[in-house]
């Protein structure tokens, strides 16, 4: 089986929400150990959080592997290179399926069918896609997480993912979850949640 990790990024302040959503909570959990679960579901090993504004507890990792990044107000390239650099480190090689914690609600079984198909087709791009829109989270294959680790720190991942040798890597799967799609940044957007 090919080797995949998880980065779970959760070091932002949260500005437009007025606080961290690491630590938010719903369902009697917070936003990252949902993101730390939706990686379990994946049956990613080793996950890495990536923290910075605020420290996350221990209980909420669950069976996570916690890195700090101190230069976290550089963007969330900075701290999806840390999580990458950390991973690589504990399992070089693998794979990485990037997760944020502002996707709560998107349902453990999606992301376990997107690495599912991953798994089938491990030289591909994977992104869910719902009602024809792409989504999050995504999996990077192995051979492209040297390509993250190389974007510059006003670069974004999407910007590898419009370069045409990617193009083509590019595959989605269609999902029933419409979370998929649906990023909370500011308070209103809780009401949302299910």
């Amino acid at each position: 089986m090919t080797a995949l990790g998880a980065v779970v990024l959760a070091a932002g302040a949260g500005e437009r929400m007025g606080r961290p959503k690491a630590l938010l909570e719903w369902r009697g959990r917070s936003f990252v150990r949902h993101a730390v679960a939706q990686a379990e579901a994946a049956e990613a090993s080793p996950i890495v959080v990536v923290e910075g504004a605020v420290v996350i507890p221990a209980e909420d990792l669950g069976p996570a592997i916690k890195v700090t990044n101190p230069t976290w107000p550089q963007g969330q390239m900075d701290s999806l290179r840390r999580g990458l650099e950390e991973l690589d480190m504990l399992a070089p090689g693998c794979a990485a399926l990037v997760l944020t914690v502002d996707r709560p609600h998107v349902r453990p079984e999606t992301v376990a069918a997107l690495a599912a198909a991953f798994r089938a087709a491990p030289t591909q791009v994977w992104q869910p896609e719902h009602g024809g829109r792409r989504g999050h989270p995504l999996i990077w294959p192995a051979e492209w997480v040297p390509q993250l680790l190389a974007l510059g720190p006003s670069d974004s991942p999407r910007d590898l993912l419009g370069r045409p040798q990617v193009t083509g890597l590019r595959r989605a799967l269609a999902v029933d979850d419409p979370a998929v799609l649906d990023n909370l940044d500011r308070p209103a957007d809780l009401a949302r949640l299910p």
